[in-house]
């Protein structure tokens, strides 16, 4: 239904006043409007008096009937706030209404999880049936094979009569529709009441006797209504008797759970519903619910008048005890010794109301803005999942189901974590108790900051909030945020420069499109390789070969460790989002090591790997694009086997490179003019008798003229290694002068006779190939890189002797002296060809410099080298972590005894928040386009954007992938 029309329904704006506009969407049809206005309001539970519902439905019973029936057939909670109309004018009360939905139920045979969580917690609250019952009484409905019209008679195993629940004595009694036969059942003093609330209408609870009260609430004479006022205040403490099935959806439980991460002492209820910009009758009648089910106490409701008005009986009501599954009577007798003290009370208050000492009797706590800890559902799970302590899983649903845990509620979350043991944990389980260890000292420490308190927000929650009303309740509620890390990659972060953040600066920081960003802009990371939804892999593609271990990142999903022989299973993960592929080990899995910053940056090295962080070059350049310095998070080193090389010449520009597409089989012409390089797959040597070898060399070799030379050793080598060739196998001198000089028409031939054999008949199977003619051999892949042919020359030259063919050339001043002979294998090892920007391990380097170089004229000194980092960048996270000791320590040092949450620090941190939150931005919008088709910048969404074409970061820079 479209939003305008219902605000027109809820502002009771008839047809004939109805905007042009908005009777366009119904089609200029009044008769549309109507169905509409009438599926609306009983969807809504709207109260027939003063609504347009009137106007349509002229019989006001069958109108709350509808409700009733709608709302039972979809398990909705009982309508409390038009109580007075159905347990007044229908006779249903919220007893007989959830016995029906049980009944049903069980009839359908459904799970005690179809329940929706606050219908659940009612059921509980009043018929004592919850999850352990419910299996009982299916088990017993089974059992007996009486049926009642071709249905399971299962009414009589249901109680009959409802749970004594605990009343607060500031609640109001009201009469209900009590009949001449219900008159003869009760006592005097319980017909005196009813003649009380008959003649002077409602009544508070406090000022009855409180055994009356109930009594008469059992037999269904009588109904609860829980008044809230909008200058009112609640206090949300631990849930208890909360039920965690599932999430109905509708609009009354959207509801309650937005005020649910909204609400505390401090602010009150008109004030909340300015806030959530929401009618204050809704907010009133879900915070009366609040109040209803135990969820919530309302604050400052005692005062000395209303002590000295309260009945005598109120004064020795026993503290209802938490509920307990185990006991709950499901059929009681009526003509029992109505005795309130001997039965087990379910409710789930912690104290009662007239317990001064409570804090709803009372005054506030510290006002003022407080320090938001953010966290995820993850730390939840860990919290439940562990069994870490009986007590710990109240505070845990309460985080997961409220949304939040208030400073008011700490303390006695804190004693819990402290009964955690690290020395309880083995296996899995340690990470659970690892967590809550960690969680206590984060908590202790924030709480040191000078500010009005510290609360506990999971993120989920605030996005059931719509932005705009989310950043108005943290601008009203805290003066910063603390973000735990690493957040999980299924939530988005809270983009909010107003309060400033400590955490991540914008939303696509937690998303893959950041990693890609960080090794683009710094140079640094491992071979990775980005793969748009339904991409499919036929083998494994070339950057990989030589690792044995691959990182596999799912869109929105945790990384895994995969083993390369398995690399085709991630097709299946491409059917239904974007992976990202990144190299993970040669030999084995990938070492990592946790670098938290700003601190360790001062340091002179790190325990773990003793490196001097501050003076690598990935942290460097890292330096210049994230303010590492007025924030807070960690590094993610790896070491991969092979070292990173990085990049020397750095483009901030991502440039896609448009390839033109041409009909398949047919090959595409290279530029003879470019550096070659060699592939080891699909290339076929011509004879050596048939083809040029190489051109004349300079005296000086250049990237070009040593890629030239290493054609001439592979075709020689080919040569070598034909046995239809006139030389022979035996090592022997071969002249090469002679053979460039030899030049024939038959040769010219025999090279276009190869050059067809290059070409591909499946342009999905192989990439480019070359057509014209070339005095080297161009990869079949068609890419080139003058830096991956300098490394492979560097590489040439140095191969053990052991597999030196010599080869004599004339006595000229040009020739070339050929000592080495390769082996194919050899040549194309993947660490070298495969994985351009790595070189072989430092041990293996330091060997082959005894190796003789190719050239022998070469007699100039040459500079040492480059030989690479072995630890290279794999991500960064922003926040606080919960799963290192030593990180944690140091960055909540950072953010309480140093400078972090000053004023000017965090000044600074907005600022260059919103500068990387633009230029992450403005990266994936390259990513996306190619230079012609630029769109701008991309903006930020609800949901980030998948990528739109295969990506590579290679060489230290990301590309478009070419398939290979």
């Amino acid at each position: 239904m479209n939003a305008e029309i219902e605000e027109c329904i809820r502002k009771n704006i008839g047809w004939l006043q109805l905007p042009t506009h908005v009777k366009q969407l119904l089609g200029n049809s009044q008769k549309e409007y109507e169905r509409i206005i009438v599926t609306f309001s009983i969807k809504n539970q709207l109260r027939y008096r003063g609504n347009l519902v009137r106007h349509i439905l002229r019989a006001e019973k069958r109108y709350y009937e509808r409700i009733v029936s709608y709302s039972r057939d979809r398990l909705m909670l009982f309508p409390y706030h038009l109580a007075d109309m159905v347990c007044k004018g229908l006779r249903i009360t919220p007893f007989s209404y959830y016995v029906a939905i049980v009944e049903k139920l069980m009839q359908l045979e459904k799970s005690y999880d179809y329940l929706p969580n606050f219908t659940a917690a009612d059921c509980l609250r009043l018929i004592g049936i919850g999850r352990n019952e419910y299996i009982e009484l299916m088990n017993r409905s089974r059992s007996t094979r009486s049926k009642l019209f071709g249905k399971r008679n299962v009414r009589g195993l249901l109680p009959a009569v409802p749970c004594d629940i605990h009343v607060e004595p500031w609640w109001r009694v009201e009469v209900g529709l009590v009949l001449e036969d219900d008159i003869k059942m009760v006592t005097p003093e319980e017909q005196k009441l009813i003649d009380t609330l008959i003649d002077l209408g409602s009544q508070t609870a406090g000022e009855l006797d409180y055994y009356i009260v109930h009594s008469l609430y059992r037999k269904g004479l009588i109904y609860l209504d829980v008044p809230i006022t909008a200058v009112d205040r609640v206090q949300v403490p631990p849930l208890q008797g909360f039920v965690m099935n599932r999430v109905l959806g509708d609009y009354f439980e959207t509801l309650l759970y937005k005020i649910f991460v909204s609400i505390d002492e401090h602010i009150t209820v008109g004030e909340l519903a300015g806030v959530l910009q929401v009618e204050t009758e809704q907010v009133k009648q879900a915070v009366s619910l609040y109040c209803r089910l135990g969820f919530a106490r309302k604050l400052n409701v005692d005062s000395d008048i209303t002590r000295s008005r309260r009945h005598p009986s109120w004064i020795n009501v026993p503290s209802p005890a938490a509920r307990s599954e185990g006991v709950t009577p499901l059929t009681l007798d009526l003509t029992a010794t109505m005795n309130i003290l001997d039965i087990e009370v379910s409710t789930p208050s912690d104290t009662p109301s007239s317990d001064t000492n409570s804090p709803a009797g009372g005054t506030l706590s510290r006002s003022g803005q407080r320090v938001a800890f953010l966290f995820d559902s993850t730390l939840t799970a860990f919290l439940m999942m562990g069994n870490l302590t009986p007590g710990l899983k109240n505070h845990a649903v309460t985080m997961f189901e409220v949304g939040k845990l208030c400073d008011e509620s700490l303390d006695s979350f804190l004693l819990e974590l402290e009964k955690v043991s690290l020395l309880d944990a083995e296996g899995e389980a340690r990470r659970y108790f690892d967590h809550a260890v960690i969680l206590r000292s984060t908590v202790l420490a924030l709480r040191r900051l000078e500010t009005a308190g510290l609360d506990l927000v999971r993120l989920e929650s605030l996005h059931s909030l719509d932005t705009d009303t989310c950043t108005r309740l943290l601008n009203k509620k805290y003066k910063l945020l603390v973000s735990m890390a690493p957040l999980s990659r299924e939530v988005r972060a809270i983009t909010s420069y107003s309060p400033p953040q400590l955490g991540p600066a914008v939303p696509e920081v937690n998303s893959i499109w950041f990693k890609l960003f960080l090794y683009h802009m710094t140079g640094y990371g491992p071979p990775s390789l980005l793969l748009v939804k339904g991409t499919v892999l036929k083998q494994l593609p070339r950057m990989f070969l030589g690792f044995s271990r691959l990182l596999v990142t799912t869109w929105s999903h945790e990384p895994t460790v995969l083993n390369v022989a398995n690399v085709l299973h991630i097709n299946s993960a491409l059917q239904y989002s974007s992976v990202l592929v990144q190299a993970y080990g040669v030999m084995q899995s990938a070492e990592t090591v946790i670098v938290p910053f700003p601190v360790t940056f001062n340091k002179e090295d790190t325990p773990q790997s003793n490196v001097h962080w501050h003076k690598h070059p990935a942290i460097r350049n890292l330096r210049e694009l994230v303010d590492l310095e007025h924030s807070c998070g960690y590094l993610t080193m790896v070491h991969i086997g092979v070292r990173d090389l990085g990049c020397e010449h750095r483009d901030p520009i991502v440039r896609l490179g448009r390839t033109q597409r041409s009909n398949p089989g047919l090959a595409k012409a290279v530029n003879k003019t470019s550096p070659t390089s060699i592939s080891n797959e699909n290339f076929r040597f011509p004879d050596k008798s048939q083809t040029s070898i190489c051109s004349k060399t300079p005296p000086k070799a250049t990237n070009s003229s040593r890629a030239v030379d290493i054609s001439a050793r592979l075709n020689s080598k080919s040569s070598l290694e034909d046995p239809t060739s006139n030389v022979s196998n035996s090592p022997q001198r071969v002249d090469i002068t002679e053979q460039v000089n030899t030049k024939s028409s038959s040769a010219d031939d025999a090279l276009e006779e190869a050059e067809k054999l290059l070409q591909s008949p499946i342009e999905t199977h192989f990439a480019v190939t070359p057509v014209s003619h070339s005095q080297a051999p161009s990869p079949a892949n068609g890419f080139t890189s003058l830096d991956c042919s300098d490394i492979l020359c560097q590489e040439l030259d140095k191969l053990d002797q052991e597999q030196i063919l010599s080869v004599q050339t004339a006595a000229k001043p040009t020739e070339l002296k050929l000592d080495t002979v390769l082996t194919l294998e050899s040549l194309l090892s993947p660490t070298e060809e495969n994985i351009s920007m790595f070189i072989r391990n430092k041990e293996e380097l330091e060997t082959e410099e005894l190796v003789e170089p190719v050239l022998v004229h070469e007699v100039e000194a040459v500079e040492e080298d480059y030989q690479g980092e072995l630890w290279t960048l794999l991500d960064c996270c922003f926040g606080v972590p919960l799963f290192d000791v030593d990180a944690n320590t140091t960055i909540c040092q950072s953010i309480v005894s140093g400078s972090l949450a000053e004023p000017k620090s965090l000044e600074i941190l907005v600022e260059s928040s919103r500068k990387l939150g633009n230029t992450l931005l403005e990266f994936i919008s390259q990513c996306q386009y190619y230079p012609g088709e630029h769109m701008g910048i991309m903006k930020r969404g609800r949901l980030t954007p998948h990528p739109k074409r295969n990506l590579v970061f290679d060489n230290g820079k990301v590309t478009e992938w070419s398939g290979k």
